[in-house]
């Protein structure tokens, strides 16, 4: 989703310690001005989907079908993959990050419906 353009007016969040004091570090527009369409600092809301391998453990007498059924249909909640995300994370720290792991694709732009879900607004977003 975006957000009306005439709430994009360079406020604090735009100032950087490296940049000028009174203006846009990223598109140099003066404390009050619109950011530039360009700026990285206006932002919208889309829906990604993430492709992440990790090895976990299963039940050693579970099939391919078993463990598609387990991760996709039964009662077992997906939040629980957070939990093995977070595992995974603090391993990290002794070995690589997860980056040759995952991959990122764009789905579409965001609704309402998917920002009340998500608990991101893009109307939040400061300028």
């Amino acid at each position: 989703m975006r957000r009306d353009v005439m709430t994009w007016r360079v406020a604090q969040e735009g100032i950087r310690p490296a940049g000028k004091p009174d203006r846009c570090f990223y598109c140099n527009e003066p404390l009050g001005a619109v950011h530039l369409p360009s700026c990285v600092i206006r932002q919208r809301t889309v829906v990604i989907k993430a492709t992440i391998e990790l090895t976990v453990t299963v039940p050693e007498h579970w099939d391919v079908s078993m463990i598609n059924f387990h991760r996709n249909d039964s009662t077992s909640c997906s939040d629980n993959f957070v939990d093995e995300l977070q595992a995974r994370a603090q391993h990290s720290e002794k070995a690589s990050c997860i980056c040759a792991q995952s991959s990122f694709e764009y789905l579409r732009e965001a609704t309402a419906d998917d920002e009340e879900r998500d608990g991101i607004r893009v109307a939040d977003v400061k300028s």
